[in-house]
């Protein structure tokens, strides 16, 4: 977008060198319009968690800069490992947002192989990429939105539309044109009538100070008012529609996004104003089902509630307390606004309902096994954990994909997981949505601290969430204390092989993800009583769970199997 006639991106590399990442600094504005350079990821890290940028596609691409910059300085013999740590670092700043890990890791699998430059190359490619794409999806949900705005134009005969927003989801929280506010200046470049009403956004007052300033740039009509303003405008008739963005959706269609977007949601359904939520694919999570137990909510410094900045009468910036010296102040940064108080979902294929079925429908390639979690998770990010063992687990599960016991198919479908006990029940296993990778490495994985089969609940840390069968890694555990390996794969030839055989099977009836398989597997596995075997899952079409006391064991039952049925 322009800034005093001249175009800006959020985030770009310096020319030509390309060594260093520049952004514009969000800190100083709207007083002051200054550009910082970034030199190493741990610069990138603190420009993330001290907001010298925000938002959540910007915080992607800065994120896939900053891995950029770690392979910049990653030594050839311990390239792997230096952007493993890089990755690390990056993940841990900020825990909402789903842009960040999600660019971390495409960074991670971007394909590196050769020289030390080739694998730099490799990876200013793939930050460039995602930056790229961040701009074009915001662009085309522009388009998309704009159709919504035409329509309430047309209804009200030319008449001025008017737009609320919540904190800052345009130009400045992505890499150009923004989420929120691109349907907004679509429809003024074309002609159309719009004004927008524009929330302070306490405590950091993102919506005074960036998006009524880039409003102001591109010379689109905005009134700033108070955060609880919004419910009264709608009563008045002063609102006909509500756009935020998101820091990170669920596959049903629950929202993540600036505090107090929940309240703006509640308003307009009381009111009748539509409510959309714009966002790019980087944002939805699909490992998530239900947004108010399972999105992280971060919590932030008590001193952006007890403090506020601003430019004076003599035209200095000042920070000045606005509460007694003794007053505490607790500060979260995100809501969650369940999915049945939006309207729409304006992305960058289309529009569609906040619900699973029309998210699948626009997306089908979210709608494969990994990443589709029937358990509820409770996951708190932390960093990666190499558990003993580790290596023989991920070289076994680099077999398994090699022989396609697990992988991806052609729909786009993932499939099959492994894991290896930690400590007493807890274990680790492969995390959701890495069933298309042909090789992980720690921040891939997933700690399953613990589990409860009859709540169907597990709590687990980790850079990702745990994999979509991880209760049943669970169950057989429990039901069997020799085994400290597991590993789930699929097979057409060796499930059908399996069930022609007689092999111990769970009921057909017992549907993957669920309690019912979960007390099946147990059953089997005690039933068993072996320190290694395998049980065919009816009721998952050619799934196939195998257990030993060691990797090893696990691995050569599979191939025994494979050897017979499959290979």
């Amino acid at each position: 977008m322009n800034v005093d006639g001249r175009h800006y991106r959020t985030i770009w590399l310096q020319e030509p060198e390309r060594r260093t990442v520049q952004i514009i600094n969000q800190q100083v504005l709207p007083f002051k319009f200054e550009i910082l350079n970034l030199y190493t990821v741990e610069d990138v890290c603190g420009a993330i968690q001290d907001m010298y940028i925000r938002g959540a596609g910007l915080i992607g691409a800065a994120a896939a800069f900053g891995m950029y910059l770690a392979a910049l300085k990653a030594a050839d013999s311990s390239f792997n490992d230096d952007m493993a740590a890089a990755a690390q670092k990056l993940k841990s700043t900020r825990p909402t947002a789903g842009n960040l890990a999600w660019a971390v890791d495409r960074m991670i699998h971007a394909g590196y192989s050769g020289t030390g430059e080739q694998n730099v190359e490799t990876a200013r490619r793939e930050a460039q990429a995602i930056a790229d794409e961040d701009a074009g999806y915001c662009r085309r949900i522009g388009l998309h939105g704009l159709e919504i705005i035409k329509k309430i134009a047309q209804k009200k005969e030319g008449a001025t539309v008017h737009i609320l927003t919540h904190c800052n989801a345009g130009w400045l929280a992505f890499v150009d044109y923004g989420s929120a506010l691109s349907p907004v200046y679509a429809a003024f470049d074309q002609g159309i009538k719009v004004h927008v009403w524009v929330d302070e956004t306490r405590p950091r007052n993102q919506g005074a100070f960036l998006t009524a300033w880039e409003l102001g740039q591109h010379g689109v009509s905005h009134d700033l008012i108070p955060d609880n303003a919004g419910g009264h405008l709608m009563q008045h008739g002063l609102v006909d529609m509500v756009i935020t963005g998101a820091d990170r959706v669920t596959r049903q269609g629950d929202a993540a996004n600036k505090i107090g977007t929940y309240l703006k949601a509640l308003a307009a359904k009381e009111n009748n104003v539509p409510f959309y939520v714009a966002l790019p694919s980087s944002t939805f999570d699909c490992a998530m089902r239900d947004g108010l137990k399972e999105i992280p909510i971060e919590e932030r410094d008590a001193a952006e509630i007890r403090f506020i900045t601003g430019k004076t009468a003599k035209g200095t910036i000042e920070t000045v307390q606005i509460c007694p010296d003794t007053t505490t102040a607790r500060n979260w940064g995100f809501d969650v606004t369940p999915a049945r108080y939006i309207s729409g979902l304006i992305t960058e294929r289309g529009i569609c309902r906040a619900d699973e079925k029309d998210i699948l429908a626009l997306y089908p390639e979210y709608a494969h096994d990994e990443g589709y979690v029937k358990y509820t998770a409770e996951h708190s990010p932390a960093p990666a954990i190499e558990a003993p063992h580790w290596v023989e687990l991920n070289n076994a599960r680099t077999q398994l994909h090699r022989l396609g016991l697990l992988g991806v198919n052609p729909q786009g479908i993932g499939f099959g997981n492994v894991s290896i006990r930690f400590n007493g029940e807890a274990f680790l296993v492969s995390g959701t949505a890495t069933g298309a990778l042909p090789a992980l490495n720690p921040a891939d994985y997933c700690l399953v601290n613990s589990f409860d089969l009859i709540q169907n609940r597990i709590v687990s840390t980790g850079p990702v969430t745990a994999s979509s069968e991880a209760m049943t890694h669970g169950a057989v555990y429990r039901a069997c204390p020799a085994a400290n390996c597991v590993m789930h794969i699929h097979s057409g030839a060796i499930f059908n092989g399996m069930i022609r055989d007689n092999y111990p099977a769970t009921a057909q009836n017992a549907a993957y993800g669920t309690p019912e398989i979960a007390f099946a597997l147990v059953q089997c596995v005690q039933e068993l009583a072996a320190d290694e075997g395998v049980v065919v899952l009816a009721g998952h079409d050619e799934g196939v769970i195998v257990w030993g006391p060691t990797v090893e064991r696990a691995l050569n039952v599979i191939l025994r199997l494979n050897n017979k049925y499959g290979g």
